[in-house]
């Protein structure tokens, strides 16, 4: 079963983590039926954390996760964290395939799509 999770930095402010929760409702709605199980997480801060969102979909059943890293640039948690963070989950959950996508920054004609938007 697949699984996708939205990684966020998580902030102090309800309001930023619940946009968060509210883009990936939105997501999930977007995609369609390419996900069993969508979901989202944040880096610190707020919850679920990281590893609560894989832990989540993996107690759903999913076996094939994609972590999409909703960062603009390649900072240490998109160089360093994450991908460790991937590596405990790998062997904590030695039947799971999780893949950490391209950041945000990085999504090929991400930038020319934002200069069309404004």
């Amino acid at each position: 079963m697949k699984g996708f999770i939205l990684v966020a930095h998580g902030s102090r402010r309800a309001a930023a983590n619940d946009e968060i929760a509210a883009f990936a409702g939105a997501l999930a709605e977007g995609m369609g039926d390419k996900f069993a199980v969508i979901g989202h997480g944040f880096w610190e801060l707020a919850e679920p954390s990281l590893e609560q969102a894989i832990d989540a979909q993996v107690a759903a059943g999913a076996t094939d996760i994609r972590l999409f890293p909703y960062f603009l640039a390649q900072g240490k948690h998109v160089v360093k964290d994450l991908p460790s963070v991937l590596e405990q989950k790998r062997e904590q959950y030695p039947q799971l395939s999780i893949t950490l996508l391209p950041h945000l920054g990085a999504l090929p004609g991400f930038a020319n799509w934002l200069g069309r938007q404004l």
